[in-house]
């Protein structure tokens, strides 16, 4: 495999383990929204909405909060 294919193929494993992690991390919201419901929902509903839409990464999200 030619360098310039090695390397496309590097950034495409990159960017779907990227997907993945965004997606993981909005299922785990959703489960929280539904679970946490009385208490913080917009909260949540807005933390998954801007992960979805690109304005925060997983990282950006701490992990007890999900």
């Amino acid at each position: 495999m030619s360098r310039p294919h090695a390397d496309e193929l590097n950034r495409l494993h990159a960017e779907i383990d990227h997907l993945t992690t965004v997606h993981r991390t909005a299922a785990g919201l959703a489960h929280a929204l539904t679970e946490h419901l009385a208490d913080e929902p917009f909260r949540l509903a807005d933390q998954l909405a801007r992960l979805l839409d690109g304005e925060l990464e997983p990282d950006d999200i701490p992990v007890g909060e999900t």
